[in-house]
């Protein structure tokens, strides 16, 4: 009776353990990083103007994303690398107005452009570039 006992826990546990195998499936992308607005907060370790408004919105289901930079916007296809912090922002399109803080605008666009990896933590977005150990740009999670 013990016998059958044990191995009725040793096949059921080894079942248990052999579907909780993973290594063939693919990582999915965070979820947390899309179907956000991210509201920037810091350009290259400056914090924005209080009343300048910049955002970002990635797109989980067309991996498109839609950036209002003050007073421009942009967009394009977001490259994310499942399961890695590999981020990409090519710009495909964009307005171009001229804007009173053009040197904000710009510091804004180039870091998105030069992006190549992100973190998140308490609901603090920090995008990065190659070479950069301190980030490009730092947004918050709108509530």
């Amino acid at each position: 009776m013990v016998r059958s006992v044990l191995s009725c826990l040793v096949l059921s546990l080894s079942l248990v353990f052999s579907s909780c195998s993973k290594d063939d499936e693919p990582v999915p992308a965070p979820v947390y990083l899309l179907d956000q607005r991210w509201i920037l907060t810091e350009t290259n370790g400056k914090e924005v103007p209080k009343n300048a408004t910049a955002d970002l919105l990635m797109l989980a289901e067309s991996n498109k994303y839609s950036a209002h930079s003050y007073c421009n916007q942009l967009g394009g296809t977001y490259e994310l690398a499942a399961g890695t912090p590999a981020l990409r922002f090519p710009i495909n399109g964009s307005t171009y107005v001229f804007c009173k803080d053009m040197a904000t605008e710009d510091a804004y666009v180039a870091g998105l452009s030069q992006t190549v990896r992100y973190t998140i933590s308490n609901r603090t977005l920090r995008l990065y570039g190659a070479e950069s150990e301190q980030p490009l740009l730092v947004f918050r999670a709108e509530d």
